[in-house]
């Protein structure tokens, strides 16, 4: 049975935390950097086609977190400012992109040194969320020439059906139901209407791509554990509940992840 959660936006926001809360998650991701990095998934290569990078793009990247859309971007022959709060995952994202046109900053995105009219794109690669909306809009808008775009991606659940996908929420369910909402839950693409409205800027215009990836039961607990809903736990108790969802997937095997990856696209007007 697809299990969905309803009457919860889950697009460019962090539901039921306080501001005090998402700021410290926010920055939780740093202490478990090289893990994110390598169980982190990336995104589909059709999504940077439809953005048309190329050399000479100018990107302002809000939330770099590791790098993963960083590193893409930058191959593809854009030049990019990542701007990352957290300094483990900036400074991964240095490393990873030493040989490549980027500048990391440390740095809030609502806060960054950002000159004006100096990116045609403005991106957020499943960061967003973390962002304060009014104020990082407002930043895109001085930061882009006219015309420039904003544009936030992020990847969701798709549908997750199937004994295995069972056995996996019934483990979340036995022990921690709240870590299992936007890892385990069906969601799909998501309203227009999740994301606030840009000051600034258009309506949004939405993406969509789907895509599949297989998870051993270890490759599966090692993404798992590095969601902020995972990593606000103590450490015995997340051992436990990745323990109990380790021994669900290995009695089937694998999984196999089926992905929306949406993009939403906003002009400057």
């Amino acid at each position: 049975m697809k299990r969905t959660v309803p009457g919860k936006s889950t697009l460019g926001t962090v539901d039921a935390v306080t501001d005090g809360q998402q700021s410290s998650r926010a920055l939780s991701f740093g202490k478990v950097a090289e893990n994110y990095d390598r169980a982190r998934p990336g995104y589909p290569a059709e999504l940077y086609a439809d953005i048309a990078v190329g050399d000479g793009l100018r990107v302002l990247e809000a939330g770099a977190g590791t790098g993963k859309a960083t590193v893409a971007l930058a191959e593809l022959g854009a030049s990019v400012v990542a701007v990352e709060p957290d300094s483990a995952m900036a400074e991964l994202v240095r490393r990873r992109t030493e040989n490549l046109d980027v500048e990391v900053q440390v740095s809030r995105f609502e806060d960054c040194a950002a000159p004006a009219a100096a990116f045609d794109l403005v991106v957020a690669a499943q960061s967003w969320h973390w962002v304060n909306h009014e104020q990082g809009a407002a930043v895109a808008a001085r930061a882009l020439v006219p015309g420039g775009a904003l544009r936030l991606w992020w990847n969701m659940p798709g549908d997750l059906e199937g004994p295995a996908w069972e056995a996996v929420r019934a483990a979340y369910d036995a022990t921690e139901p709240e870590a299992a909402h936007l890892l385990v839950c069906s969601l799909g693409a998501q309203p227009e209407s999740n994301v606030p409205r840009a000051e600034g800027f258009g309506p949004w215009t939405t993406s969509t791509y789907k895509w599949v990836q297989r998870y051993s039961a270890g490759e599966f607990c090692a993404m798992a554990a590095t969601y902020s809903s995972h990593l606000a736990l103590d450490d015995g108790r997340r051992g436990e509940v990745l323990g109990a969802v380790h021994a669900a997937i290995a009695r089937h095997s694998y999984v196999d992840y089926r992905y929306v990856t949406q993009m939403v696209t906003a002009r400057l007007d």
